[in-house]
Parts: structure tokens; C-alpha cells; sequence
């Protein structure tokens, strides 16, 4: 087979075509290397081919670490120009993988390339195993409108809504969308990515460790309007703080406030993990 991927949707990759049998499939990549998974059989070929038979049947065709493809006789360059393929494609997000029903086509890895790619194409009647939770999903450009309808109850050091401390990118970005910045200081090994009202902080291990979200959000502790109320909130009056810059910190809680707790609509809540604890005690730490 050619290192070039040209994609025929639901037809195959290259020369390989869905609906070949296996004899067929031999003639045009001489002999596989059996590898049984689940108890299905997969046939591995050089390390960068999978051809799923079922029945002497090839039912999906899969290729490891593409960089470029050609889709509709358009040439794809995966690695730099991801970005612009999906906003186009507008593709489902389920898990870390990208699915593409219209060509039964699946991508997985495609926002963290250094760590493996596989492009899958797979035939109609494999759909159903594919496509089965495209409903928990969400598409690529749909992202904005969610948002609006997100709560965020605080569990302290453990989560907010529905994002969790210890949570990687796209697990984060499965739930508020791809962000609209992203910025790296490898010094410190912190990664930040910013949404229209929100922000989420990673450790080196690309780890969520802050979250801070816009007082124009809902933001709850105990059921009640934190992000209204500000350190007025009954649940926050007889605590202890602790006073850092122009932030009221309540270590209880895991939450720092801006001014001081006295909260607008252009101020913000953040909610950190255990980790963010000697940054918000150190009176003499830089910003990040």
C-alpha cells in the first residue's frame, strides 16, 4: 500500500475496499499478521494497518499516525490544519474520538497527535457499533449554546457541575467545547485555556487543576447563587478566609473570590484542587 491515505468514503482507504474478502485483501498486501482482540479477529499489517474480517468479510480499515489525507480529492494536513477540517467537517465528539457519520469515518487522538492517531473507515453495517453513542456527543461548531445551560454546583477539591479535578483536555473541551485560546508556560508546565466565560488550568500532566468561571455564570455551593451573592452567602458569612491580592479565599470551599468577595457581573469565581493550595496561600507568588 501507498504512504499516502486517499479516503473513499464508505468505500475504503486506497486500494482496499470494504466488502473484500480476504483473499482478495492478500493479493493486494500479501500475508497479515493475525491478532485477536475481544474475540474478534483483527489483522495487523507493518504496524500501520488494522483490517477488521468478519466473516471473510473486511468490515473496517484502520491507519495509524496519518498526517495527510485526501478527502474529496482534498488534501488534509491533520497535524497543522485540524482545526480548520473539523470546523468545516463539523464532526461529533464522543470520548476523545471525532466521528464523521456522513463518510463512516472515525478520527481519535486528532487534539493530542504526539500521542497517536488512527483514522478508521468502516462499512454501513458496522454503524450501529460505531454511531451508538453519537447521541452523548456533541458537534464541533454546536458548543456555544450549551453553555448557557450549564450549572455549576461546587463539590470542594472534587468537582464543579460537571467537570472534575484530574480531568485531561478533552475531556474538559467534551463538555465546553473547543476553547477559544490556548496558552503553554513550559517553564512551570502549566497549560490555560480560555472560553468565552470560563478558564481551565492543567498541570504538567494535562491535569485539570483550576477552573474560573465568569460571575455572569451559574455557580452554586449548597444550592445557593454563589456567583450573585459573593462571600455574602450564608454558607461563606462564619467561615474563615484568607486575603491574597484583591482575592477573599476560602480554603474550605476550594474558591477564590475576586474583590475581595464583593462580586459583579465582570468578576470571577475559581475553584481549584488540592494542588492550587500552597499557590493561593503564597502571598508573594507571581500571577499566573
Amino acid at each position: 500500500m501507498r504512504k499516502e491515505f486517499e479516503i473513499l468514503p464508505k468505500i475504503g482507504i486506497n486500494e482496499v475496499k470494504l466488502s473484500m474478502k480476504s483473499s482478495d485483501l492478500n493479493n493486494i498486501i500479501s500475508e497479515l499478521n493475525k491478532k485477536k482482540v475481544n474475540e474478534k479477529e483483527f489483522y495487523l499489517y507493518q504496524d500501520d494497518y488494522i483490517f477488521h474480517i468478519v466473516e471473510d468479510i473486511l468490515v473496517s480499515i484502520s491507519v495509524n499516525n496519518p498526517k495527510i489525507i485526501f478527502l474529496n480529492e482534498q488534501k488534509i494536513d491533520l497535524i497543522n490544519e485540524s482545526k480548520q477540517f473539523l470546523f468545516k467537517e463539523n464532526p461529533y465528539f464522543i470520548d476523545g474520538c471525532y466521528l464523521f457519520p456522513q463518510y463512516n469515518m472515525s478520527i481519535y487522538g486528532l487534539d493530542f497527535p504526539d500521542d497517536g492517531i488512527q483514522l478508521t473507515i468502516y462499512s454501513d453495517n458496522q454503524k450501529n457499533i460505531y454511531e451508538k453513542d453519537i447521541k452523548l456527543g456533541f458537534q464541533f461548531r454546536s458548543t456555544e449554546n450549551q453553555l448557557k445551560t450549564l450549572k455549576y454546583e461546587i463539590t470542594p477539591y472534587q468537582s464543579v457541575g460537571l467537570l472534575k479535578f484530574g480531568m485531561q483536555p478533552s475531556e474538559v473541551e467534551n463538555i465546553w467545547g473547543i476553547p477559544l485560546k490556548t496558552s503553554k508556560n513550559t517553564k512551570k508546565g502549566i497549560t490555560t485555556e480560555n472560553w468565552k466565560n470560563s478558564q481551565a488550568i492543567y498541570n504538567e500532566k494535562g491535569q485539570l487543576i483550576q477552573i474560573a468561571l465568569n460571575c455572569k455564570e451559574d455557580v452554586f455551593i449548597d444550592n445557593k447563587l454563589l456567583s450573585k451573592i459573593g462571600s455574602k452567602l450564608d454558607s461563606l458569612k462564619n467561615e474563615e478566609y484568607f486575603i491574597n491580592r484583591n482575592y477573599k479565599i476560602y480554603f474550605k470551599f476550594g474558591i477564590a473570590l475576586d474583590n475581595l468577595g464583593n462580586l459583579s457581573s465582570n468578576d470571577f469565581v475559581y475553584v481549584f484542587s488540592e494542588e492550587m493550595i500552597p499557590y493561593w496561600k503564597d502571598i508573594y507568588r507571581p500571577l499566573i
